[in-house]
């Protein structure tokens, strides 16, 4: 049997995501990946494929200027590409972005007698049988270059990234579809990673669903470890809005590593980079690092019914805004070398219709230049908490979302909500937010430009004062 057990399981991934007002080519992101080691201190970079046009000499290309400056990769620095998944996107980028990443390895056994890619990372996981598949494809890739080129074998192993509250239910499923294809092979893996993604999850379900959902997921995984007699290293993938996690933001990340407290890796995305000072970056890089590997807050089977209750709430009211969201969603600038959403998007059933909906960044960016930050979405499950008498027991499972709604509602503009959606979603926001005994104080400077008519041309400011774009 052939034993992979990682001496090292990198702790803060470096990643590409369009959630920065700096808008980054493909051709630089080469230097980016080496700025990712050196400056900011992380030992991971994601190169990501996913519904975007990276180019597939880039984890070589990233390899090859890492060790002209000295950097080890494949001793305590990594290239993790995110390849597309073959539900969502043509079966041939899947395809050559693993051929990508084992190209990749080859250049780092020849500048460094080293592996640069242990990990590839499968986004969006549904189904087991794809993620069964893939890895059993990495398997016999990586075995095939090995006997041709002749390089030490060590098989990549596929991380299922899952970004769905519905998956974070059942993450014991994506976990036993790794651990089996494996032992098909006679691969004895000591150290699962498995990714949870905040930020498609809430685009799904909502803000609370997805929190909730989430932090059921960590202490799934803990259980897992035990029963299967292996360390699962837990990647949460958020950005600097609470509605996507709010790990980067340097005023709620000492909140939020509570929350989310068992995480062994957490990604440090774009905006977290280039949107606030260094000094406030180093204050988030100390506060994540300080937190790794804690143990999972506690939580009960009640859960789960909050989960079911506040997901279908939330869809109710954004079926009710889609149209609206998706038109203004066009003013969104690209600040990476993505394909539009209108190709690569979202999909989730609200009621009786399929909703379309924005990649979770131009998501989140679309509510906020409707003057509504999406954590305010589940107004309706907070007012029907109150109702029946049970604010409490969400407050016990996410004791810091008041405060993740009073830092959003700094952006919250009624007279702009009304005047770009409608009077009720105002009466439902404003009813919440009573409840929860928050008094909005709006930054006058942002209000100023938000209500400037088109707003389109401000996107890119606003989003500067936030110090994220979505």
């Amino acid at each position: 049997m052939f034993k992979v057990a990682p001496n090292y399981i990198p702790k803060l991934m470096c990643t590409q995501h369009p959630d920065s007002t700096v808008k980054i080519t493909a051709q630089e992101e080469v230097d980016e990946a080496v700025q990712g080691f050196s400056m900011y201190r992380c030992d991971e970079v994601m190169v990501d494929y996913e519904g975007k046009l990276t180019p597939y000499a880039q984890p070589k290309d990233i390899v090859v200027r890492a060790s002209q400056l000295g950097i080890a990769v494949g001793e305590k620095f990594y290239i993790t590409p995110r390849i597309p998944n073959p539900r969502l996107e043509d079966l041939d980028r899947m395809s050559l972005s693993l051929e990508a990443s084992i190209i990749a390895n080859y250049y780092s056994y020849k500048l460094l007698n080293t592996q640069a890619v242990k990990w590839v990372i499968l986004p969006m996981v549904e189904s087991i049988d794809v993620v069964a598949l893939i890895q059993r494809l990495i398997v016999r890739k990586s075995q095939i270059l090995s006997e041709e080129l002749g390089i030490p074998y060590e098989p990549i192993q596929l991380i299922p990234l899952v970004e769905d509250s519905a998956g974070f239910i059942t993450i014991h499923d994506y976990v036993l579809a790794i651990c089996n294809v494996f032992k098909r092979f006679d691969i004895d893996i000591d150290v699962l990673r498995i990714f949870l993604g905040k930020s498609d999850a809430a685009v799904r379900s909502g803000h609370i669903a997805s929190a909730l959902a989430l932090m059921f997921a960590i202490n799934e995984l803990k259980r897992l470890e035990k029963e299967l007699n292996k360390n699962i290293k837990i990647i949460i993938g958020m950005g600097s809005p609470p509605f996507r996690g709010g790990i980067n933001n340097p005023k709620l990340v000492e909140l939020e590593v509570q929350h989310y407290r068992g995480y062994s890796t957490v990604t440090i995305q774009s905006a977290i980079r280039y949107d606030v000072p260094f000094d406030e970056y180093h204050n988030v890089y100390r506060t994540l690092i300080e937190n790794i590997d804690g143990s999972p807050r506690s939580i009960d089977s009640k859960i789960l019914d909050l989960v079911e209750r506040s997901t279908l709430m939330y869809r109710s009211l954004v079926k009710r805004y889609i149209e609206k969201l998706n038109s203004y969603a066009t003013y969104i600038p690209q600040t990476r070398d993505r394909i539009t959403w209108r190709i690569y998007g979202r999909t989730f059933m609200a009621e009786d219709k399929v909703l379309n909906t924005p990649r979770a960044i131009v998501y989140t960016a679309t509510w906020y230049s409707l003057g509504v930050p999406p954590t305010l979405l589940d107004a309706d499950f907070i007012i029907d908490l109150y109702k029946r008498d049970e604010i409490d027991i969400l407050l016990k499972y996410i004791p810091y979302l008041k405060k993740e709604i009073e830092y959003d509602s700094q952006y919250y503009d009624p007279e702009i909500a009304m005047k770009r959606l409608d009077e009720e979603i105002i009466m439902k926001i404003n009813n919440a937010l009573d409840i929860l005994g928050i008094k909005p104080e709006r930054n006058d400077i942002y209000r100023s430009l938000l209500e400037l008519n088109p707003v389109e041309p401000h996107i890119i400011a606003l989003g500067k004062i936030r110090g994220f774009l979505g």
